[in-house]
């Protein structure tokens, strides 16, 4: 498959084309003047299409305003013209309207990545792998789990769009194994390292 060149503004692509791929550097953005593109995400060798875009939309733009790697793959699945957008032009193009834009943009920007890493959870399908996720995404996110505990099975089922018993169970295995403990109905986690080493074992299990 074609990759695009880094030295084009304008670029017509082909169906079956990858723009970019998950994890790649994030150096320009893309508006899609016609065609349609897919979004594609990766995790634990599981891949899931989660949106397509169409004529009008915009893609690519998370990474470059926060700096982090690109988030998903987009391929085109109809024959497309894109106008690609380097940082460095959409820094010239927003800087003459001052900080403030520059400061929404990217606090929209990461509220967008909080978003998109709750879709990479979600694209599992053990509820185990799920839960023990979101736990270490909220831990990341220093939501506050040291106090009295706001991770409950019900929050969790409604975050993960899960049934009420299933995280239920889920949360019950993490206690038993030790990697968090109970505290004001809820949970908070003992150790993150090794909730990490737990949901590595739990994924290489389940690729045997």
């Amino acid at each position: 498959m074609a990759n695009v060149s880094q030295e084009q503004f304008d670029v017509r692509l082909p169906a079956g084309t990858i723009v970019f791929r998950q994890g790649d550097p994030g150096q320009s953005i893309y508006v899609i003047r016609s065609g349609e593109v897919r979004v594609v995400k990766s995790a634990n060798g599981k891949h899931r299409v989660v949106a397509m875009l169409g004529t009008g939309e915009i893609f690519g733009e998370m990474a470059v305003l926060t700096g982090r790697p690109r988030s998903a793959t987009i391929q085109v699945t109809k024959d497309a013209e894109l106008l690609r957008i380097p940082a460095r032009r959409l820094e010239e193009m927003i800087s003459g309207a001052g900080e403030l834009p520059i400061r929404l943009l990217k606090r929209l920007a990461d509220r967008l990545d909080q978003a998109n890493r709750l879709i990479d959870v979600l694209v599992e399908d053990d509820p185990n792998v799920r839960v023990m996720l979101q736990l270490l995404e909220e831990d990341a996110d220093d939501v506050p789990l040291d106090g009295p505990a706001e991770t409950t099975a019900e929050q969790m089922a409604l975050q993960l769009g899960m049934k009420k018993y299933e995280a239920r169970a889920a949360l019950r295995r993490l206690v038993r194994v030790g990697v968090v403990q109970e505290s004001d109905g809820g949970v908070v986690i003992k150790d993150s390292a090794r909730l990490s080493d737990f949901l590595a074992f739990v994924r290489s299990k389940e690729k045997h």
